[in-house]
């Protein structure tokens, strides 16, 4: 009898004891998997933490009205088709936004799109900066014509802008541009391509020209915003030993810069129907002084 008991009872012991592994084994993997997920939860947050954003309202394709209030009655301002303008608050029919101009109004819903721009941090030497070159026109688009209408724009950009991203790319920079032969690329693509490359500093090149000849010569650096007077300043700062005289910097509503997410730049290189400057423009020594000034204006740039 004894010996039935003992038996009885050293299986209880058994079972208790593979019970309590199989309990704690079990309680161990749950905890396993519980710390396993938090952390994938933990990284993924963290990486999207990483990424600052902001959010923006980009007006329609033609010019629209800021109103007072959102009742959209009083006119306050004109806005650029095409602006970024920064998003403020939205109601149940307008966006209150502020304008790069400093206006702070309301706009209809539906004259602007909300558009998300990731904020990248400037680097801090021009071998770690990605450029985005765009030579101006292309195709059946042949810009500005010499006064004998023998020289096209198209050409002299392209050129330039071939120049211009060997020097830079000399420097230790990664340069695109947004077409390497004589095509037409559509403006709207442009600033597509710029974003999708997350250019530090976008530069499209161009010749300008005047309705009368020989009226105007020299370089003019353009921006849109704000924030890129300091790029735009150090640019035009860079021209001042070249043969045509920098004409200093000033504000360009042109669509390249308007709508595009990343820091912007349009660059006059010289005037087409001013026979002087065309003399300049066309050479190689000249268009290869422009790389050269455009990759030191680049390099202080990133260091300040």
């Amino acid at each position: 009898m004894k010996k039935i008991i003992g038996a009885f009872v050293f299986a209880i012991i058994i079972i208790i004891i593979c019970f309590q592994i199989d309990v704690f084994g079990q309680k161990k993997i749950v905890g396993q998997t519980v710390s396993s997920t938090n952390s994938t939860v933990t990284k993924t947050k963290e990486s999207f933490d990483d990424t600052e954003q902001e959010t923006l309202i980009k007006i329609g394709k033609n010019d629209r009205t800021l109103y007072t209030d959102d009742s959209l009655t009083t006119p306050l301002a004109t806005i650029n088709g095409g602006e970024l303008a920064e998003f403020l608050s939205e109601t149940k029919n307008a966006y209150q936004i502020k304008t790069n101009d400093g206006y702070t109004g309301y706009l209809a819903l539906e004259d602007g799109t909300k558009v998300t721009k990731n904020i990248q941090t400037k680097p801090k030497e021009l071998s770690d900066a990605v450029i985005v070159l765009d030579p101006g026109h292309g195709g059946n688009d042949t810009g500005a014509l010499s006064n004998d209408e023998q020289t096209e724009e198209k050409d002299i950009t392209l050129s330039t802008a071939i120049k211009v991203k060997k020097a830079l790319e000399d420097a230790g920079a990664t340069v695109y541009l947004t077409h390497t032969t004589d095509e037409l690329v559509q403006l709207g693509d442009i600033c597509d391509y710029s974003e999708e490359k997350k250019a530090d500093v976008f530069i499209s090149l161009h010749a300008d020209s005047t309705e009368y000849a020989n009226e105007a010569t020299g370089i003019t650096t353009y921006y849109y915003y704000g924030q890129e007077e300091t790029l735009a300043q150090t640019i035009a700062d860079s021209f001042t030993d070249l043969p045509l005289d920098s004409r200093g910097i000033s504000t360009g509503n042109y669509q390249v810069l308007r709508e595009n997410l990343q820091p912007s730049i349009l660059i006059e290189m010289g005037y087409m129907n001013n026979d002087s400057d065309l003399k300049e423009l066309v050479t190689d020594s000249y268009q290869q002084q422009i790389a050269a000034s455009l990759t030191q204006a680049l390099t202080t740039y990133f260091q300040q």
